[in-house]
């Protein structure tokens, strides 16, 4: 699969659920995690899928996102929020 289909296919994704997030908790719903949390536990195997990764943990995919986040907070890019997290996430994924 090429970089930009999985990058397109993880930011859709990845957008779904940032929408869903926010939106439960803009309705004042008790969610009991953070977005990558969230994003992990309702997207998981798309995420794999997307990543060509069937085996990578949710609790890697978690601590990536909250990695992504971090550099997303500090370096103000000129993309979207998920475009940068996708594109992180796509260099990342696969790396030790």
């Amino acid at each position: 699969m090429s970089c930009s289909i999985i990058h397109q296919s993880v930011r859709s994704v990845l957008e779904e659920g940032r929408m869903a997030y926010t939106t439960t908790v803009e309705a004042g719903g008790v969610i009991n995690m953070d977005y990558a949390s969230y994003c992990c536990h309702v997207s998981l195997n798309r995420l794999r899928q997307s990543l060509d990764n069937p085996n990578i943990s949710a609790e890697r995919l978690e601590g990536l996102l909250r990695l992504a986040a971090r550099k997303y907070s500090s370096d103000q890019p000129q993309h979207g929020w998920t475009d940068v997290m996708a594109r992180f996430l796509r260099r990342h994924v696969n790396s030790n």
